[in-house]
């Protein structure tokens, strides 16, 4: 039997060095590489039109909505999306070629996901098991168009799990790149926990923090994953605080407003 046609689906913006790498991971998997773009100001595209990929300029709308965006303009209705920080490994692109080449058993499929930082894999800690739904039938779900960080597609069809490790996360290169990453998703995480209209105490902050903590270095062991879990769980517990205290200065300001 055939292989089912796939689009390989990228959201990109600034990012031509890691796409590059991720692209070349791919191999012959893909019927139709697609790169939108939010207004890249480095040679992203570039590197994706000599890569094969057909590539589109969409304003950035959000990280749901533009991936949304995407899937819709994608030739093909089984989508694998890729961000351009993740490699995809050989045992993986073997798995999805066979899910291709056979009657899916599922509209959409977890890929069991490891992360690599600063060069070194981390085993352990809030990072040690990750699955991600990244391909998938698009004409069976949509983005949760509500969520404004940490988008997930949403299947309306029965869901499977792949059972290799078929991306390889290379998230950030240096520390410095961990904390400023935390520091831009800390205020949308901010905004979710307003919108669940719920209150927030003056220790919520504080309690949170030493929570995540304890629980990515301790209870999970992010201490055997050395400087780096470390690192790892420190920011963690940082973005935890700074959440829950940027969200108690929202809901004053909104009570403010009220009065």
């Amino acid at each position: 039997m055939s292989q089912r046609p796939l689009s390989v689906v990228y959201v990109t913006q600034d990012c031509a060095v890691a796409l590059q790498r991720s692209l070349q991971s791919i191999d012959d998997l893909a019927d139709e590489i697609l790169v939108v773009d939010g207004g890249s100001r480095d040679d992203t595209m570039e590197v994706a039109r000599a890569a094969g990929a057909r590539v589109l300029q969409h304003s950035w709308a959000g990280f749901a909505a533009q991936r949304q965006y995407a899937v819709e303009q994608a030739a093909n209705d089984w989508i694998l999306m890729l961000d351009s920080d993740e490699l995809l490994t050989d045992c993986g692109r073997e798995e999805i070629r066979q899910v291709l080449q056979q009657k899916p058993e599922a509209a959409a499929y977890l890929l069991p996901r490891y992360s690599v930082f600063r060069s070194r894999r981390i085993r352990h800690g809030d990072w040690r098991h990750d699955v991600v739904i990244r391909l998938f039938d698009r004409r069976q779900g949509q983005y949760d168009l509500d969520e404004l960080v940490h988008e997930a597609w949403r299947s309306r069809g029965k869901t499977a799990q792949i059972s290799c490790p078929c991306l390889e996360h290379h998230s950030y290169v240096s520390y410095a790149q961990l904390l400023a990453k935390a520091g831009r998703y800390t205020e949308l995480n901010a905004q979710k926990v307003v919108a669940r209209g719920r209150s927030v105490g003056p220790w919520a902050p504080m309690s949170h923090a030493l929570w995540a903590f304890f629980r990515g270095y301790v209870l999970r062991l992010g201490f055997l994953d050395g400087v780096e879990g470390g690192a790892i769980a420190w920011t963690t517990a940082l973005g935890a605080y700074f959440k829950y205290a940027i969200a108690r200065d929202l809901l004053a300001a909104q009570a403010g407003k009220r009065r």
